[in-house]
């Protein structure tokens, strides 16, 4: 057989293999996985011995601590594999039946479903504590950088850029700089509307609002590891976020504010955080006038998050007015 070939079944089949390590749950979509690798017709496909099982088991629960991201690409590395065997010519020692390729495909999608959604859910879990929107309307004229990373010195966990009015390259400029900046402080950084800006710059998430690019539309333009947030005026809108798949709940406004020109929404009150909360199994982002004043009403109601804009980037010294609220969160959160 070409060398070449010979690779490219080899490549193919331990990556069903590792996928077969990573993906025990659903237990059907194991097996499934299982069955797609035993269907195969090469002889490296057959069934492991149990001790040679057990070796490759560990072996690639070694490679990395991200095993959910690793398996994401051994699922993208699989779809290359048999589209290469399927175009190649005068190989019929390495053919890949119509029936193997239907089957394939589905329960690689399934796989990838499963796969990013525990990906993601495992991101969301990061969104907690709080979340800063940096946005040059509201930075006192001082750079979004430079302001992201002072609120992240004073131990902010989520920081997200909204930039309405410059241009998408100033805006991608922006966030390289600050996603970098958030993988620094093992935080999480999301863009605000721009779908192929928060992929461009690898965010961990993109964050829309009612009016923007919905929710299904959005997941068309970035990856599968990237999550989602969604803003909300109460429980109704929540509910549908949720049931679109978002992967955290923004609700808000909470308290009235006129920042980001906000200024005509109804004030929600703590209350309903609460409603929310109860209603949603999502991570509950609070926004909306929450300063010192009030941050620990907002936590005892029940916010895994809360978001500011103007207390922390209006202040003279955001690093400390981050400190400030943070100090007040944990606080409350006990």
């Amino acid at each position: 057989m070409n060398p070449y070939v010979s690779a490219q079944i080899s490549s193919l089949v331990e990556g069903l293999r590792l996928l077969e390590v990573y993906v025990t749950a659903p237990l059907a979509l194991h097996t499934d996985i299982r069955m797609m690798r035993e269907s195969l017709p090469f002889p490296l496909a057959k069934e492991l011995s149990r001790d040679e099982t057990s070796l490759l088991r560990q072996g690639h629960a070694e490679l990395t601590d991200d095993h959910a991201g690793l398996a994401l690409d051994a699922i993208s590395a699989i779809r290359a594999t048999a589209h290469t065997l399927v175009g190649i010519r005068g190989q019929s020692d390495a053919a890949l039946d119509e029936s193997w390729l239907r089957r394939a495909r589905l329960v690689l999608h399934r796989a990838e479903q499963q796969v990013s959604s525990d990906v993601r859910s495992a991101m969301a879990q990061k969104v907690a504590g709080i979340y800063v929107i940096v946005d040059p309307e509201a930075t006192q004229g001082r750079p979004v950088e430079e302001v992201a990373r002072a609120t992240l010195e004073g131990g902010a966990r989520v920081i997200q850029l909204r930039s309405k009015l410059d241009d998408k390259k100033i805006a991608l400029e922006q966030a390289n700089a600050i996603k970098e900046l958030c993988d620094e402080h093992d935080a999480v950084f999301f863009v605000n509307d721009d779908a192929d800006v928060a992929r461009a710059a690898n965010a961990h998430g993109l964050h829309i609002g009612q009016t923007d690019l919905p929710t299904e539309a959005s997941r068309m333009v970035i990856t599968q590891r990237q999550i989602v947030g969604r803003s909300n005026n109460g429980l109704e809108q929540a509910l549908e976020s949720h049931a679109q798949g978002v992967d955290c709940i923004a609700v808000g406004a909470i308290y009235s504010t006129s920042t980001m020109g906000k200024s005509g929404r109804t004030a929600l009150g703590p209350e309903a955080i609460r409603e929310v909360k109860d209603a949603v199994p999502r991570p509950i982002i609070a926004i909306g006038g929450i300063g010192t004043s009030n941050i620990v009403d907002v936590v005892e109601a029940g916010a895994d998050c809360v978001c500011v804009v103007s207390a922390i980037t209006f202040a003279d010294d955001p690093e400390a007015a981050t400190r400030e609220l943070v100090r007040m969160f944990e606080g409350a959160s006990g």
